[in-house]
């Protein structure tokens, strides 16, 4: 009886609890729901487009000057390789002809022994003299026949007239005068030649004798370049070639070029240079055209250059060329381009606006446009990642005023 008692009030129990359970859960269930309809929603808004602050530059016209940028290389303008005219021993040679030497236009050089061209001048004179001497006895003879003949008063022919008159051993004797005559001139011109003088201001780039040497006709001596003037070999795109001056017909005088040259201070020096011609040819590599600008005393021997940096051949330098000079366009920054032909502009209802441009030049740092733009508009200089036309735009405020744009630098180039 009691095992029975047990039993039932063990089942009466776990009832109980599931009864409870589900009260429980019920209420939970119903609370839930209660707060999920309850729960406020939220009401969608209008989204307001976002607003770009940039910065802008107004279109100006003005005159530019243009400047193309070029690398180039300094050659001689003057480079001889200096030969002997005659043989002989070098007996002398100046203090200057050394590698890196200067040297003025006339002043000697080397001198080869003359002690050989000396005795021909002394043995032609000679020769000279005779020859001299025998057309004035011959000619003391012309005057003997022509009395002869005059006496002799009979017609005869031309032929037996110039015999008479002993005309055939005239002209001997002039010849043979002209003939010797020419041997001391050739004599004379061998010893002048013993003495190699200078054909014009030069440094000796190299030397290939020295005293003792025996040389022979056309023996090279010594390699020479001239000191008054070098020549800029420049590198320049075809299409360039329309803004430069180049010396011809229609324009005397070319185009003037800065050259910049590296030394050991921190800003380069300047040279000046001007276009003197243009290479009838292309390079080879890089199918460019070819300029050559003269720079004049580039080894400051004059006093008035003795500041400038040398210009030493061979030096590989940077050079601007000023070329024609555009009346009126508009510089731009290339970084202010986008897509390589286009502009944006802020319209005067304050939106981003494209524009295509045309554009005249351009050079490393700016491009040049003559025309598709008005006074005045303002181009946008800041950078703009996917700009899309209409969007709204505001000009960034200056900090230091607090209203209106800041003030913008002028553009240099």
């Amino acid at each position: 009886m009691k095992t029975d008692q047990k039993r039932k009030n063990r089942i009466v129990s776990l009832l109980l609890q599931l009864f409870f359970s589900l009260v429980v859960l019920g209420c939970g269930a119903a609370i839930a729901t209660y707060y999920l309809k309850t729960t406020p929603q939220a009401k969608p808004r209008k989204r307001v487009p976002s607003t770009l602050t940039v910065q802008v530059e107004s279109v100006k016209y003005a005159s530019h000057q243009v400047v193309i940028n070029a690398m180039g290389t300094i050659i001689p303008a003057q480079e001889i390789t200096l030969t002997s005219q005659v043989k002989g021993e070098i007996l002398a040679i100046s203090d200057n002809f050394v590698p890196g030497g200067f040297i003025d236009k006339g002043k000697p050089l080397l001198t080869i022994d003359p002690t050989d061209y000396r005795l021909s001048v002394l043995q032609h004179s000679s020769e000279v003299a005779k020859a001299q001497s025998d057309l004035a006895l011959e000619m003391g003879n012309q005057m003997i026949s022509q009395k002869e003949f005059e006496i002799l008063g009979e017609k005869i022919s031309a032929t037996e007239k110039r015999l008479i008159l002993r005309q055939p051993q005239l002209n001997h004797k002039k010849a043979t005068l002209k003939g010797v005559q020419a041997k001391l001139d050739q004599a004379e011109l061998d010893l002048a030649r013993t003495q190699i003088d200078a054909p014009f201001n030069a440094v000796i780039l190299s030397r290939s004798v020295n005293i003792g040497s025996q040389i022979s006709a056309a023996t090279p001596l010594s390699h020479l370049a001239g000191t008054d003037e070098f020549w800029l070999k420049l590198s320049v795109p075809l299409k360039q070639l329309q803004w430069i001056d180049i010396p011809g017909d229609i324009s005397p005088a070319g185009s003037m070029v800065t050259i910049r040259v590296h030394t050991d201070h921190s800003a380069p020096e300047i040279r000046m240079g001007r276009v003197v011609r243009l290479a009838p040819d292309l390079e080879e590599q890089g199918r460019m055209a070819v300029l050559y600008v003269s720079i004049k005393d580039p080894l400051c021997r004059l006093a008035e250059n003795n500041n400038k940096p040398r210009l030493l051949i061979g030096s590989y330098v940077k050079a601007e060329i000023e070329g024609i000079r555009l009346k009126s366009a508009v510089a731009v920054k290339r970084n202010w381009i986008h897509n390589s032909d286009t502009l944006w502009l802020l319209s005067d209802s304050n939106t981003l606006t494209p524009r295509k441009i045309d554009i005249t030049f351009k050079n490393r740092y700016f491009v040049f446009i003559s025309s598709g733009l008005v006074e005045g508009e303002k181009i946008i200089t800041s950078s703009l990642s996917a700009p899309i036309k209409g969007t709204p735009a505001r000009l960034w405020q200056s900090p230091q005023s607090g209203k209106g744009q800041g003030k913008r630098g002028e553009i240099k180039h």
